[in-house]
Parts: C-alpha cells; structure tokens; sequence
C-alpha cells in the first residue's frame, strides 16, 4: 500500500505537470475543438430522410376525360 507521502509526492507531481499544461492550453484548445467539431459534427447541408418529402399526397390532374 501506498504511504501518505507518496500519494502528496503524486498530487505535487501532477500539479507541476498539469497545470501549465493546462495553463497553456487556453489558446490553442478552443481552436482544437472547432476544427474537430467542424469535421466529425454533422453537415448542415444535408437533410435527414423523410424532410424532402412532401406532407400531403400530390394527385395528379385528370387531363384525359
């Protein structure tokens, strides 16, 4: 099992890494993470199945009579 001073040496070790990771990551994450929202998100552009059809029957004229 693990002492009380290796769990505050991990915290301390984390902390040191961490946080300017973290830090330095403010500038470039929120870009990050519209280009890969941009990729994998859906296409706005395309429709689902069922959209472009119509709600109500379309009946053709009777033109022969």
């Amino acid at each position: 099992m693990m002492s009380l001073a290796d769990i505050f040496q991990l915290i301390v070790l984390c902390a040191i890494i961490f946080l300017p990771l973290g830090y330095s990551a403010r500038r470039w994450l929120p870009v990050l993470h519209l280009r890969v929202r941009q990729i994998m998100g859906k296409p706005r552009y395309v429709k689902p199945v069922g959209v472009l059809r119509r709600n109500t029957p379309v009946r053709a004229d009777k033109h022969d009579k």
